[in-house]
């Protein structure tokens, strides 16, 4: 004999027993799973793209030094070299985990971010020849961002390089004017989770990109302003699971299905968003901006980085403070 649709809703509900009252409802969850999973995996996809392009942004804005060229490391009296601290932090688009965390029954989680990055660098500049070059590089281990506006736990990594030449090298009139080349690699996970659900985003994302920066000292500040391109080859993961009570009626609800002799459904799922290659056909073009303050051999920075293309729709942006030692 043929059950309808919501004869079989009922069937299962009568055929499972439960003990007072979830938030997530595991035997609904399974009735209904196709609406469930579409609306799970859809979010999670969405943030998974949201992560690669706000990563890269994320991670470039760890190594800008006031100075477009900081000067030769020899022959020069001083040399040239300094390294510090960078912290920031980049806006991201949450909403897609937002949406997946509240099909879960997940709180805390909102429709934006203010992810935080902090870094050590160090800065040499060339030999005879006018060109510096940077190493930045961070990895933390699990952290709760819940002061952050978001309750998650977060995991980081990233370690980079860039490499600048002078057009100008500057002086009492001229401006510095520098074009250069970096690479940054970024690894991390974004997990989130409640007594009956959890989700998690792993990320790992190559980021290349070309820049240009003028600055010009004027007594103890140093303003400037740069351009920047950013192209990325990413591999983000997600998966979700049920868990606690809300798994055993899922289990018991497919029990019922089972018995019923229509095809179980699954309790936990999983995706991903990558690209095979650097794709050059999505540039992430950059303006950033800022001023250093100078202190006989410290020197504090503020910059703020827009992404021109995902700044209306995404609200793309970045804001950093760097401490350093200069000579």
């Amino acid at each position: 004999m043929k059950l309808n649709g919501k004869l079989t809703a009922l069937v299962i509900a009568a055929c499972v027993s439960l003990s007072g009252a979830y938030a997530l409802d595991g035997t609904d969850f399974i009735t209904n799973y196709d609406s469930y999973s579409q609306s799970i995996s859809s979010g999670l996809d969405d943030f998974a793209g949201a992560l690669a392009v706000a990563v890269p942004q994320a991670a470039t804005q760890q190594n800008v030094w006031a100075d477009a060229y900081i000067g030769k490391l020899f022959p020069s009296v001083p040399f040239h070299l300094g390294g510090g601290f960078n912290v920031g932090v980049t806006h991201i688009d949450t909403s897609g985990l937002a949406k997946a965390a509240k099909t879960l029954d997940i709180s805390g989680i909102k429709d934006d971010y203010y992810f935080p990055v902090f870094t050590a660098d160090l800065r040499i500049g060339g030999i005879f020849l006018p060109f510096d070059f940077d190493i930045a590089v961070m990895k933390t281990g699990t952290l709760s961002t819940d002061k952050f506006g978001c309750d998650l736990d977060v995991s980081l990594f990233t370690i980079g390089a860039d490499f600048r030449y002078a057009l100008l090298e500057g002086g009492l009139v001229l401006p510095k004017l520098s074009v250069g080349l970096g690479y940054f690699y970024n690894e991390g996970s974004f997990g989130a989770g409640s007594s009956n659900a959890e989700t998690n985003i792993d990320y790992k994302v190559h980021t290349m990109y070309a820049q240009a920066q003028l600055s010009k000292k004027i007594l103890f500040l140093t303003p400037f302003v740069g351009l920047r391109g950013l192209v990325s080859k990413y591999n983000n993961t997600w998966d979700w699971s049920l868990k606690g009570s809300a798994l055993t009626s899922a289990n018991s609800a497919n029990d019922a299905l089972v018995a019923l002799g229509q095809t179980a459904r699954k309790t936990s799922d999983n995706g991903e968003k990558k690209s095979e290659n650097f794709d050059f056909n999505a540039i992430q073009p950059q303006i950033y901006a800022g001023l250093g303050v100078n202190f006989f051999v410290l020197q504090a920075t503020l910059s703020v980085t827009a992404d021109l293309r995902h700044i209306t729709d995404d609200g793309l942006w970045s804001g950093a403070f760097s401490l350093r030692v200069k000579i």
